[in-house]
């Protein structure tokens, strides 16, 4: 039997280790489930419900801009909707478009990437994103050889599953602690890094993103960002992404009263230190990309539902469209 909505979102919401493009797999399907539950309900018990698991989908992983737009997509297919159509046939053609949109990007994303890849080079990378792990797996069926130099990633240590992921494809991995993937920036031919947000203003990836691209930058090594459109926040939506504290015992089990253990797992960089954005739509500059987010939209509707959410997520009223 399938999981429900809830289950699934709960458990996106207790996974540390997973990348941006994963979990939004798990919510796509979490979006199916909902639609499946909620197609006998009449429209004003749809919008209610819609809006619940609204705020439970975007709160899962707050910090990764997937869950917004994908709960952005699914509120802009409601409002533009033929008036002859019905709510839940708009939201299931906006999922299904939504679903198709992504893994189109990926895919396109990792070509354009895997041709930044030349044989004899060495590529940096940190955390584990998927799209860059398509990237290289995609410049290792070219044929081309390489080396990559990637950290554990602490404290969950993804780039551990990145660096055996990689090796069992053949690539020749240097593993590293984080504070030593800066010693190999006098061998790298570029820097390679996934993205969980990419807004107006600057690039969330995983902690330590950010010292490893100014290092990069004054060492003139180029870096690139690669992120597929559903990572770009429109504005509007910004004001709702947010970094939560993590466990501390993901840190250490040490404790002291005068001791604060402080665990986020994400920070941003500015744009400007990315030498170009990969996407579907090839590399581009970051300057482009800023603008093509400055014009994206945000649905006002759903900028209304997670405005009206109560401190314990449940809905207010108002959730309905007129």
């Amino acid at each position: 039997m399938p999981a429900s909505w809830k289950s699934l979102l709960s458990r996106i919401r207790q996974d540390h280790r997973s990348g941006a493009s994963t979990l939004l797999a798990q919510a796509i399907e979490a979006s199916r489930q909902f639609l499946l539950t909620s197609r006998d309900l009449s429209p004003s018990q749809f919008f209610v419900a819609l809006g619940r698991f609204t705020r439970q989908l975007t709160s899962s992983q707050p910090s990764m801009a997937p869950f917004l737009t994908l709960a952005n997509a699914l509120w802009r297919g409601l409002e533009g909707r033929p008036r002859r159509t019905s709510p839940w046939e708009a939201l299931h053609g906006a999922l299904v478009q939504y679903a198709d949109d992504l893994d189109r990007g990926l895919i396109e994303t990792s070509k354009s990437a895997a041709r930044l890849v030349r044989s004899g080079s060495l590529v940096l990378t940190y955390s584990h994103s998927t799209a860059v792990r398509l990237a290289l797996w995609r410049a290792v069926a070219e044929g081309k050889r390489f080396e990559v130099a990637c950290a554990e990633s602490r404290p969950m240590n993804e780039g551990v599953a990145l660096a055996r992921a990689l090796a069992q494809r053949g690539v020749s991995v240097h593993l590293v602690v984080d504070a030593a993937l800066y010693g190999w920036l006098g061998r790298a031919t570029q820097v390679l890094v996934g993205a969980d947000a990419v807004m107006a203003t600057g690039i969330v990836n995983k902690v330590g993103t950010r010292p490893l691209l100014e290092a990069g930058r004054r060492a003139g090594i180029p870096a690139y960002v690669l992120a597929d459109s559903t990572k770009w926040l429109p504005p509007g939506l910004d004001r709702f992404w947010r970094v939560r504290d993590e466990s501390p015992g993901e840190v250490t089990t040490v404790r002291h009263p005068n001791l604060r253990i402080e665990n986020r797992y994400f920070d941003t960089s500015p744009l400007s230190l990315a030498s170009g954005l990969v996407s579907e739509g090839g590399v581009s500059r970051p300057a482009s990309i800023r603008e093509r987010i400055r014009r994206s939209r945000a649905s006002a509707r759903l900028v209304r539902v997670l405005s009206g959410s109560t401190p314990d997520g449940e809905a207010r009223p108002r959730a309905s469209l007129p």
